[in-house]
Parts: C-alpha cells; structure tokens; sequence
C-alpha cells in the first residue's frame, strides 16, 4: 500500500497543509520555555534533518491522528490508556498545546480529557482488567504500560502548556505515588500496580524491562519540571536496568531476584529501551553504555523482522538523539527515510504484528519530530 500512486491534486493538497502546519508551529514558539527556539531550529532542525518531506509526513500523519479520534476522545479500545498517551505525546512533540487558538488544541484537550477519567482515587490509570478469553486468566490490557505512558504524557502536557494546570498536577502527583509505590524489591516494575492502589487481577513483585523504562521515563520527566521523587527509587530502578543488560550488550526481558526467566537473549526494542533510559540517567561513557550502543548500532536497521519495530525506533530514536554526534547524524536520516517510505497515502502506518496502525503512526510522529526539540523529555 505504501506504494500506491498519489494524484496531483493530493500532493498539493498536502503540501498545502504542510506549509500551514509549518507557519502554526512558528506562531507557537512562544507559549512556553520549551518553545524558545530559533526559526532556523523548526525549519531544519541540525544540519538539514528536517526535510520538506518530513514536515510534509508529519502534517499528514497528525491530520490523520485527528480524523481517527472518537467521540469521547479515545483513539482506541485496545490499550486506549496507553494509546491516547502515546497520540497526545505526537501532538505535543510538534508543539501544540492545549491553548485554545492552538492548531489541534481540541484533539489535545478531549485526548487529556479521554486519559484523565481513567483514572481512580488512588492516582492508577485503570483501563480495566478483564478476562483473557484464551488462557482464562487476568489480562494485561494496558495496565503498567498505559499508567506509565500516561504519567509521562502528563509531565510533559504539564511542562509545556499552562491550561488546567492545577488538575494535571494534582492527577500527575497522584500518579507518581502509584509508581513509586509499585516498584518491585528487586527495583524493576512488572504488569501489574501494587494491590493498594485499585486494580485487580495479577501478581505483583518479578520485573518487567520494558515496563520498568517506561515507569523511570515517567519518573525522569516528572523530576524535570520541578516535582519532587525519592532518589531511591531511581537508583533502584538504574541497579535493575543495569543487571538486565547482557554481555553482548543488549538487555533481556524479565527477571525475579537473581533468577532471570523467559526470553533470556537480547533483542532490539526492549534493548533500545535500556540503552535510552541509561543514557537519560547520566550514564554517558561506561562500559555499559557504550556496549549498549553498540549493540543498537548492529541491530536498529532490521527493525521489521521482529514484533515491536514502532516500539523499538520510539526508545532507539531518542537514545541516538541523547547522545548526538556520529550516533544521530548516521541514524536519524537513515530512519526519516526508512519510516517515510513505509507511510500510507491517508497519512497513517501500517500496523505490523503486534503493533496496530493508530500506535506504530504515533510513535513515527514522535519519531520524525525529534529535530522540533519541543519535548522536555527530548532535551540533551
């Protein structure tokens, strides 16, 4: 489908929209500390990153994003904590907000809106836990993930708007609680929230490397626009991430104590995740570190043969970004254009796998706007 022929009439239609989306973002760069950036940055970005085709790319995509909104502001039934966290993130990361007059600040609005009723008086992100009709057994849907995606989409809204502020605050503080209180002995965070907080369904203590990069992302943000978090549960959390790297540099799914379990060997998304949350912790030339680039540098362009190709770019995108020079300059124009040629003609990317189509065209956005430099979470 990616190849399918275009008319005349769309392209300049389309190229239209860019431009337009394009002279929004200059009248923007003013609505908050991390909007202070030169034209020149939002035009090109460093060194020619930011292409008319990708400006082009990423008006499509955001226009199709706002299509695919439901009337109460979800985007998906399936993981729609997770999932509406990950489109408003695309949205902020070109730098709308919530202001009205703001291009998309009614999708951003009814999308925060959609994250917030979710939400149970103990500060968990509940989508609700059914049945797995398969196994009979409590299902993940959503869970830790969405609970951490939400957090983070909360700091960074937070960080970046001025609208509603008391409530994100109040929501994200309480949100905070949940993940400091939910981490596990061993300092990773797994499916399922501690008991004390609301949700049902699982058993709670073994770790998750996926999730736990997700919870400490969460965490990092939040700590950078001013909120207060227990330096203990970083540290733990930096002890557990470094354990789960193995020796060709990589990083293994899960692990109890000392025992590690399931899915032992590295593989590239949730090896990508533990290269780009170490870096966001300090640690920018250890051993550790370097093995773990180098491990994404043999791996990162192969990401269509495993199941999680938009989830791996997501956290291997803003690894090279962190680290910049060699790492960035090679990575960043061989990904605009790998994901560039893979998007469709009505502005979405195609769900691969495990990865539908509304996540994979989010986490491109997030992607591809990377040299907007709007994000806090984004900032070297």
């Amino acid at each position: 489908m990616a190849a399918e022929r275009r008319t005349a009439h769309t392209i300049v239609g389309w190229t239209a929209l860019a431009a337009a989306a394009l002279l929004c973002a200059r009248g923007q760069a003013q609505e908050g500390p991390a909007r202070e950036r030169s034209a020149g940055d939002r035009l090109t970005g460093e060194s020619g990153e930011i292409t008319p085709r990708l400006r082009l790319g990423v008006a499509r995509g955001l226009e199709l994003l706002k299509r695919k909104q439901q009337d109460d502001g979800d985007m998906s039934s399936h993981y729609p904590t997770a999932i509406n966290a990950l489109v408003g993130l695309a949205f902020l990361a070109g730098g709308y907000s919530e202001r009205a007059g703001s291009e998309h600040s009614e999708t951003i609005r009814r999308l925060t809106t959609a994250i917030l009723r979710r939400q149970n008086r103990h500060g968990y992100f509940d989508d609700g836990i059914g049945l797995n009709e398969s196994e009979k057994e409590p299902s993940k849907e959503g869970l830790m993930y969405g609970h951490g995606f939400a957090t983070l989409y909360l700091a960074e809204l937070y960080g970046t708007s001025t609208h509603r502020q008391a409530e994100i605050r109040e929501a994200l503080v309480k949100a905070l609680k949940v993940i400091e209180g939910s981490q596990g002995a061993i300092g990773g965070w797994d499916y399922y929230p501690a008991s004390r907080f609301g949700a049902e369904g699982g058993p709670f203590g073994a770790g998750d490397t996926s999730i736990t990069v997700c919870q400490t992302m969460a965490l990092r943000a939040a700590k950078n626009i001013g909120i207060k978090i227990e330096e203990d549960v970083i540290s733990r959390a930096r002890k557990y991430i470094e354990r789960a790297q193995n020796s060709d540099g990589g990083f293994r799914y899960r692990q109890h104590g000392e025992e590690v379990f399931f899915q032992t060997g590295s593989a590239f998304p949730r090896s990508a995740a533990g290269v780009c949350i170490l870096y966001s912790l300090g640690e920018y030339n250890t051993t550790k570190i370097k093995a773990g680039f180098d491990y994404l540098h043999r791996t990162y362009r192969f990401p269509w043969s495993n199941e999680f190709p938009y989830y791996g770019h997501y956290y291997c995108a803003q690894a090279m970004f962190q680290a910049g020079g060699k790492y960035w300059k090679e990575y960043f124009p061989w990904i605009r254009e790998e994901l560039l040629s893979k998007q469709l003609h009505d502005g979405s990317w195609p769900e691969h796998r495990r990865e539908g189509a509304i996540q994979g065209t989010a986490m491109a956005l997030i992607v591809l706007q990377l040299p907007y430099r709007f994000l806090p979470i984004h900032e070297r």
